[in-house]
């Protein structure tokens, strides 16, 4: 609520200043109309005293004042888009803080069914994880952030620089804000650019203009001038006009790879303009010189290679190139002087550099990007904490946290359970009613852990964990297209997670199975769950089954390293009530008839049976 809170001032003040910009828009507009009609007056006094005095006073009047105040009027314009983008950064925060998933940006990413744990903890999809973290201005940084919480980096010393480049940019609220301004395009659209489109034309063009024959139509034309200027003297006769008919021949050879280049980096005018802004801000930015931020851009802060300095030299060509866009204007252009010669000339000799800079440029700026999403994250959430990542201790538990929550759910329906997995019982069965939370606890601790390895802060008052791959199977479809049922896609994914703990792998497995083997009928869900759980314990990793069959519950008097815990549920005023609590030992009641009953459903209370 405090975040909130602020978030709202912010809103407030943003709109009052927008609402204060536009009324000195209004009245910019009306002295640029004013300007207009006094020049106007002093045209119509000098046309009937006939004064070339008070005509030339008359158009420096229009162009002084009308162009000063066009001046200052652009600036206030610019000022309002600003805060308007703003406004919808911020709007965009409130949003995300109260779970509006429609007023989210959707992540366009490919959801992977096959993926060991993403489309189960629902790290991508509608409400994910992603969509509610990501605010990349470019695909190559989103990519990259998906990269985090999908492939996460393992290793303690990589989680803990990330948690490090989160906390510091954590405190860059002005930082942040300045990269989405420069993302958006306009002002109620978060439109990430490609990187890789302007990193790959300038890998891949392939459009040269061989130094001879630039020299070739450059001399022609200087020599074209002289035997014209000769001829204005009358020194000479019109010879000028043959070297005048080869030098446009000479040009038109050449006009085919001109134009496909000058199309090409035209075309890339708008990223390369808007990635020229964000690199001159970061470069001017004032980190401290030992921080982890400072190594993180250093190729962009580096004074010798100046990135905005370069971009902007090529911005200068690309407007060169602009003006000859115009068919006009690439006749007067070219006429007399070889102009697209000259601009392709020296926009060859940029590119080879740019190349190579560039794409260094970009990487870091693709990964302050991504960051930058964690850091907004966290700034979002400032109750949430940073993990402790334990090394591989014998006297510590391999999984515990206090008050840990569901990052998907809304504050106010969040239920927070402390819990814990030791070395001697790392294997928890779950047992429940309907409903009662079972679930949700597995996402819970799934989601927590994957923020935890991407170097975010996670739902919880503490969190100490030891690095796991995280394998589950908790949410499973049918496949039409692969022709498999609900059953034989869960014995594929119970398999999957077999097969991950097998692997020569230093890191063991944290497994979150939901509901086990419930795609078949009683009978053998029994003696198939049974049989599953005897193997997990034989093996060297840790994790959660949640299931209905209590009869699973006596499992702990033949596995040693076996624990049992619960969800339940009360009867209040007739109605089903869960208090989503985490509880030891098994479940005591079940309910599913009774929400049958509820629900008005005919049941046979003698039997247990439903009256068909």
């Amino acid at each position: 609520m405090q975040k909130l809170t602020i978030i709202e001032r912010q809103l407030n003040r943003i709109s009052n200043k927008t609402k204060l910009l536009e009324k000195q828009s209004n009245k910019f507009s009306w002295y640029r109309l004013a300007s207009i009609i006094i020049a106007l007056l002093f045209g119509v006094l000098a046309l009937i005293y006939s004064s070339n005095l008070l005509a030339g006073i008359a158009i420096g009047i229009v162009l002084f004042i009308f162009g000063t105040l066009s001046f200052f009027h652009g600036r206030i314009k610019n000022a309002i888009s600003r805060f308007e983008k703003l406004f919808f950064i911020y709007t965009l925060n409130k949003n995300r803080l109260g779970l509006n998933w429609n007023e989210i940006p959707e992540n366009n990413f490919n959801a992977d069914g096959k993926h060991p744990y993403g489309f189960d903890l629902d790290i991508y999809g509608t409400a994910s994880l992603l969509r509610l973290i990501d605010q990349t201005t470019t695909l190559s940084a989103s990519k990259r952030l998906s990269d985090w919480l999908l492939q996460p980096g393992l290793v303690p010393e990589e989680i803990l620089e990330r948690q490090h480049f989160v906390k510091a940019l954590k405190k860059k609220t002005t930082l942040r804000n300045r990269i989405l301004l420069f993302g958006l395009s306009v002002k109620s659209t978060l439109q990430k650019t490609d990187t890789t489109i302007l990193q790959n034309w300038f890998k891949n063009n392939k459009i040269k203009i061989s130094g001879w024959y630039n020299a070739l139509v450059s001399v022609t034309a200087i020599f074209n001038i002289a035997l014209f200027l000769l001829h204005q003297f009358q020194w000479l006769k019109a010879y000028w006009i043959y070297t005048f008919l080869f030098y446009i021949v000479l040009h038109l050879v050449g006009q085919l790879k001109i134009n496909a280049l000058f199309s090409g980096i035209f075309n890339l005018a708008d990223d390369i303009r808007r990635y020229e802004r964000i690199l001159h801000y970061i470069e001017h930015f004032h980190f401290q010189a030992t921080s982890s931020l400072s190594n993180l851009v250093k190729k962009i802060q580096d004074k010798d290679s100046r990135p905005s300095k370069q971009l902007k030299k090529l911005n200068m060509l690309i407007s060169a190139i602009g003006l000859r866009m115009n068919p006009v204007m690439a006749v007067i252009l070219n006429v007399a002087v070889p102009w697209d010669y000259f601009i392709a000339g020296m926009l060859q000799k940029r590119i080879p550099h740019l190349n190579t800079a560039l794409n260094e440029w970009l990487d870091e700026f693709v990964t302050l990007d991504a960051f930058s999403s964690l850091a907004q994250f966290a700034w979002l959430h400032d109750n949430y904490t940073f993990p402790q990542i334990n090394p591989d201790l014998e006297t510590q538990p391999d999984f515990e946290a206090a008050s840990i929550g569901h990052p998907l759910l809304h504050s106010q329906n969040r239920k927070s359970n402390t819990f814990k997995i030791d070395k001697n019982n790392h294997l928890t069965l779950i047992t429940g009613s309907n409903m009662s939370g079972k679930s949700t606890f597995l996402r819970t601790i799934g989601l927590n852990l994957v923020l935890a390895y991407a170097g975010a802060p996670v739902c919880a008052e503490k969190l100490n964990t030891k690095i796991f791959r995280i394998q589950s199977c908790i949410r499973i479809s049918d496949s039409l297209s692969e022709g498999l049922s609900y059953f034989y896609a869960e014995v594929r994914r119970l398999k999957q997670i077999l097969n991950a703990i097998d692997e020569n792998n230093s890191l063991p497995v944290l497994f979150l199975v939901d509901e086990i083997f419930k795609g078949t009928n009683n009978r053998e869900r029994l003696i198939g769950s049974r049989a599953y759980i005897k193997e997990l314990s034989k093996k060297s990793a840790i994790g959660i089954i949640s299931t209905h069959d209590l009869e699973l519950a006596h499992l702990d008097r033949e596995i040693s390293n076996l624990q049992n815990f619960h969800f339940k549920e009360d009867i209040v005023n007739g109605k089903m009530h869960f208090d989503y609590t985490i509880n030891v030992g098994p479940s005591p009641t079940t309910n599913a008839l009774k929400i049958m009953e509820l629900e008005g459903l005919p049941v046979d209370k003698k039997h247990n049976t439903v009256v068909s």
